[in-house]
């Protein structure tokens, strides 16, 4: 019986061997693309076929091999592709433009391999989560699943969001494009420095490259298309595309995930063109997590702590996933809702059978929200951009690292305290007069928990641009200190439930610290200097003829089906 026992094990370990190669694909131009692939070794069955799951990365493709293993070793042909012109791939490099082409080029390479069975699945997150949906636009035919991460929506989350650019373009192009030991990771203290003279000398947002002009072709390419253009719009599906897609999609995203707005805005595009068919298998978890713990879930981000519940197997869901819909296995029980929301601070998983906010709605107009004693019809705050600011000495989840030292510099209103614990779901919004004396600016909303005997937390955060608060294409003029009405519409999805006793605090201001600076000119941002800084006077109205207001979106428990149990991590 021993030696019987001993074979079955022998065999098991064969069976979930692999082999690990180096692979060149050619593309439609004659490019070759690196690629390692992991394959399953099959000893007493040399001729069995596997079906493909396939990463495309611009931060090498060494980057898998945990990924490449674990696949492999549950009977799949796993490949890591360098971008074009990235790592050991030939080409040129150029964000966001060749992996549409490239992808199809290359899935249906792997389709035709040998041990493949013709059926390709794709995988990734960030960067390689926008690959997959530029890959949709060609539809390679081989392509029958896909799991798409925190993926970056080109113009509209990153490089910039709502027109305003983040300091992390220039770093991530010096991360992504540098070699060896030239390369500085978006965070690196270096960059910080860089971003703090750039700041408070005045100098132009557009001549950060100066000193890296390995990177000056992508920058000032991006800096060239300050609006969300044609330029930006053809990176990512069309209407036609969403309508003409097939493929079972799973979408992840986290409550503090930068690419948020992105991965959302994916999914509701399909969901509104799509075919009810793909439609109804387009699934979607949102997570508490920041950017990097919708792969790895994290337990806090900063500050915020998050229960066992939130942290899910994200190995075994991909894994169920692709049995699933590669290998025709039974779809996994926990897909019975089309959304799944995490709840904080209740740790509760739950439902949803379209993305949708908390039907229980407050309209709370701002001036029942001051809190600066008499009731006012207007509070105003100034943005001073020549006032030298410092490096935050950390990042946090209560906002005051960012909020400028003098209290003239923002604005805060607050709920009253909760008579009842809510939870908070979905996104709010807000419709905002101002007057203002200068030619444009920048309009930060943030909305946070505060509890008494505790910081501030982080709920939500939305940002607008004045000349483009109308259209993300079209820039309007702004008269001096004549109302106009910008509108928040598109906070962070936040799910979270909120004590008896805590209130909301919202905070409006001018500036933060990890985006472009404004300093108050009518000239494009990245062209402005601290010669061309104006003092911004805002005021922010609130009366029956500007009729200001914050609408949030309480849970109602029709608004959720059931509870949702998903793999944990052991």
């Amino acid at each position: 019986m021993y030696f019987v026992a001993l074979l079955i094990v022998l065999s098991s370990f064969q069976l979930m061997a692999l082999e690990v190669k180096d692979l060149r694909i050619p593309v439609r131009d004659k490019t070759e693309l690196a690629a390692t692939i992991y394959t399953p070794t099959s000893s007493p069955n040399r001729d069995k076929k596997f079906p493909v799951i396939v990463q495309f990365t611009p931060y090498g493709k060494s980057e898998a091999q945990q990924r490449g293993r674990y696949f492999s070793k549950h009977g799949y042909i796993f490949v890591a592709v360098d971008s074009r012109g990235l790592g050991e791939s030939n080409g040129v490099f150029t964000p966001f433009i060749d992996e549409g082409r490239d992808g199809y080029d290359v899935i249906e390479y792997l389709a035709k391999l040998p041990m493949s069975n013709g059926l390709v699945g794709t995988l990734g997150g960030s960067y390689r989560g926008f690959a997959q949906w530029a890959i949709q636009k060609y539809r390679p035919p081989s392509l029958q699943s896909m799991i798409a991460i925190a993926s970056v929506y080109p113009g509209y989350d990153f490089p910039m969001g709502n027109n305003i650019f983040s300091d992390y373009t220039i770093s991530w192009l010096d991360f992504v494009l540098s070699n060896g030991q030239n390369k500085r990771y978006g965070n690196g203290d270096r960059w910080q420095q860089t971003y703090l003279r750039q700041k408070n000398s005045g100098t132009r947002f557009k001549d950060f490259d100066k000193n890296a002009t390995h990177l000056s072709d992508v920058y000032q390419t991006w800096l060239a298309h300050p609006s969300y253009d044609e330029y930006w719009q053809t990176m990512v599906p069309k209407q036609q595309d969403y309508a003409a897609i097939t493929t079972p999609i799973l979408s992840i995203t986290g409550h503090y995930d930068g690419d948020q707005r992105g991965t959302l805005r994916y999914f509701k595009n399909h969901q509104q063109w799509g075919n009810q068919l793909a439609r109804s298998e387009h699934y979607l978890i949102v997570g508490p997590w920041d950017h990097s713990g919708t792969r790895k879930p994290k337990s806090h981000v900063h500050e915020a702590y998050f229960l066992p519940p939130s942290m899910l197997d994200m190995f075994k869901i991909h894994l169920d996933w692709f049995n699933w819909t590669l290998k025709g296995e039974a779809k996994p029980a926990y897909l019975d809702s089309l959304v799944m929301h995490y709840i904080q601070a209740s740790g509760l998983w739950v439902g949803q059978t379209h993305l949708k906010s908390g039907s229980d709605v407050e309209h709370l107009p701002l001036q029942s929200l001051q809190i600066q004693g008499e009731v006012q019809t207007v509070s105003r705050y100034s943005y001073d951009p020549t006032k030298p600011i410092a490096l935050p000495l950390s990042l946090d989840m209560t906002g005051s690292v960012n909020l400028p030292s003098e209290y003239e510099g923002y604005v805060i209103f607050e709920t009253k305290p909760l008579d009842r614990n809510k939870v908070l779901f979905g996104r709010l919004e807000a419709e905002v007069w101002l007057t203002m004396n200068v030619a444009d600016s920048d309009f930060y909303l943030d909305a946070f928990e505060v509890c008494t005997n505790s910081r501030p937390r982080l709920l939500s955060k939305a940002r607008k641009r004045a000349k483009y608060r109308d259209s993300l294409t079209n820039p309007v003029s702004t008269p001096s200190n004549v109302p106009f009405l910008i509108k928040f519409k598109d906070f962070d999805w936040v799910a979270r439930n909120i004590e008896k006793g805590c209130k909301l605090q919202f905070v409006i201001r001018s500036s933060q610290w990890h985006r472009q600076k404004h300093f108050n000119s009518a000239l494009p941002v990245a062209f402005q200097t601290m010669k061309q800084a104006h003092v911004a006077d805002i005021q922010i109205l609130h009366q029956p003829q500007y009729p200001s207001y914050i609408t949030i979106p309480w849970l109602k428990p029709g608004d959720v089906g059931k509870p949702v149990v998903l793999p944990l991590s052991l």
